[in-house]
């Protein structure tokens, strides 16, 4: 049987010492290195090259998605699968968008998630039962408006926080001038006229993860 190497990233460790001893007793499913940031994930997935990266939305220095897309756009045969406590249909997209192949909320049983590693290692897709509603929900709350992509949302959220263009676009590795073209764009999608209506926008849509 093919062993199956984990790279597990969350930011409590008692969540990470129970899903060890969860995947350690399955058969093909081996914990070669666990992470407790979004940095500490990058690295040791560099390093350590695992099948599959089991993967927090939500740490500190780095989050699970900005991670996610780290690795993959180095080892995009690497396998990310999303586990968070956020079962929200925005933060499902944002994971899928930034590459994951699944999307387990934590509130799952703990034999969906070796059944959810099992599918994706194999090259399928999982996501959470738990989630269908929310999608479905999702899906007739956008009807009529148009939506954000996934760089606007970032964009969107980064100009909430109070970051300057410039500042953004160091962080998302991109020109200054295309965060004015993306700032232009929201204001036009989402019939707003200033920065401080973009914020509020942002709070009221619930796009800023806060601790």
């Amino acid at each position: 049987m093919r062993t199956t190497k984990i790279l597990l990233a969350d930011d409590h460790t008692l969540i990470r010492e129970c899903l060890i001893a969860l995947l350690e007793k399955s058969p093909g499913l081996e914990v070669v290195a666990q992470a407790a940031s979004g940095m500490e994930a990058v690295r040791l997935a560099y390093e350590l090259q695992p099948d599959l990266v089991l993967m927090d939305l939500v740490m500190p220095d780095g989050n699970g998605i900005e991670a996610s897309r780290c690795i993959l756009s180095a080892f995009p045969d690497m396998k990310v699968l999303m586990l968070s406590m956020y079962g929200d249909a925005r933060s499902v997209r944002q994971a899928l968008d930034a590459g994951a192949r699944g999307f387990l909320v934590k509130c799952c049983p703990a034999d969906e998630i070796v059944n959810a590693i099992s599918i994706v290692s194999d090259n399928g897709f999982y996501l959470s039962s738990h989630l269908q509603g929310v999608l479905e929900h999702e899906l007739e709350s956008a009807a009529g408006r148009l939506p954000l992509t996934s760089r606007e949302e970032e964009v969107l959220v980064l100009m909430a926080e109070g970051k300057t263009s410039r500042e953004i676009a160091a962080q998302l590795q991109i020109s200054p001038k295309t965060v004015e073209t993306h700032r232009m764009h929201l204001m036009k999608k989402l019939n707003l006229t200033s920065i401080a209506s973009l914020t509020k926008y942002a709070l009221r849509e619930g796009l800023l993860l806060l601790d």
